[in-house]
């Protein structure tokens, strides 16, 4: 790997510079995106609904062999 590369390597990602990205597209990343309370609200109650809170306990299991390093 020559110096070039290492240099290249170990820099920061510049996203106006290495990305091919427009003036819109940056314009639009520099918005705050808010998600309204009621939007997130639904998506927990559809979680609740779906069972995504409720952890399955998983069976302990004990080996009567031993075990040495």
């Amino acid at each position: 790997m020559s110096s070039s590369e290492k240099s290249r390597k170990n820099k920061d990602l510049d996203l106006e510079k290495d990305l091919l990205l427009s003036k819109k597209d940056f314009a639009f990343m520099r918005q705050t995106h808010s998600q309204d309370a009621r939007d997130l609200e639904a998506y927990f109650d559809f979680l609740d609904d779906i069972g995504a809170f409720e952890s399955k306990k998983d069976k302990t299991k004990f080996y009567d062999a031993e075990f040495e390093l």
